[in-house]
């Protein structure tokens, strides 16, 4: 009788364990993955929007499939659409035609300077690449007859918005221009995961007083349904926050018990059947 007690009871904990490792196995196709990223333009009729929408296909359309996909897959540009001020820790490269003496990388340090050995230091922060290319002309005047100046930026490392939460690659975003918008934020963050309650997404924005004003934005709108009214400007310090779903939640809860308990199931499976 106690043999057969302890038979049943190893049958119900590797039944349970089966179960288990069944819901386990489908959190891993449906909540590991990115969304999809073909990325689709419709025309957008209305003249006074600015930019055009795009729509991504929902995550209902994706099933199970365990491909995932980075922003380099994506058929973007990550051209921002707002100017770019420099900043400390930027990268530049100047460029005097013919006088490859007076070119060269330089980073703009903690005052806002680089140091350009033939003129002395000049002042750079806050001012966009061509502003830069206009005053070393105007430094090296002095010394060349009409220098021709071109200025290009290597590191953008002074502005930075966040992206955390249930994305493909949540962190800091290095910004391409003074501002970055909500989709373009999304896209270099790899897009929201299945995983992703995006409908409840937060933008936090601090101001000077100290205080964080929140802002909610419906993502899914946005990226699945082309609402570019969901489509925030965020700045610099700026965080977005995508929540992850109950289901989510509740596998992260489950996941860490069930895995004893998958582990013991195994052992007494091999007990008892020799395999």
């Amino acid at each position: 009788m106690r043999f057969q007690r302890i038979k049943l009871y190893i049958v119900c904990l590797i039944s349970t364990m089966t179960v288990l490792m069944y819901v386990d196995s489908l959190w891993a196709q449906n909540f590991a993955g990115h969304s999809p990223a073909t990325i689709v333009d419709p025309a957008v009729e209305n003249e006074n929007v600015l930019e055009e929408a795009f729509v991504v296909p929902s995550p209902e359309l994706v099933g199970s499939s365990n491909e995932g996909f980075a922003p380099e897959d994506l058929n973007i540009q990550y051209q921002s659409s707002s100017k770019y001020t420099l900043g400390a820790n930027d990268v530049i490269e100047v460029s005097v035609m013919r006088h490859p003496e007076v070119s060269g990388q330089f980073v703009i340090n903690a005052e806002g300077k680089i140091q350009y050995e033939f003129v002395g230091d000049v002042i750079v922060a806050g001012l966009t690449k061509q502003e830069v290319a206009d005053r070393v002309t105007m430094l090296l005047e002095k010394y060349i007859i009409s220098p021709e100046v071109t200025v290009k930026i290597l590191g953008y490392n002074s502005k930075v918005v966040y992206v955390i939460g249930e994305v493909g690659n949540s962190g800091k975003i290095f910004m391409r221009g003074d501002t970055i918008t909500v989709r373009e934020a999304l896209v270099q963050a790899g897009l929201p995961l299945l995983s992703a309650k995006s409908t409840k997404s937060v933008l936090f924005t601090p101001s000077a007083s100290g205080k964080v004003k929140k802002k909610k934005v419906n993502v899914h709108k946005l990226l699945y349904e082309g609402d570019l009214r969901e489509n925030l400007v965020m700045k610099p310090g700026d965080t977005l926050y995508i929540p992850p779903t109950v289901m989510a939640k509740a596998m992260r809860v489950i996941q860490p018990v069930a895995a004893p308990i998958s582990s013991g199931a195994g052992a007494a499976r091999t007990v008892t059947t020799g395999f």
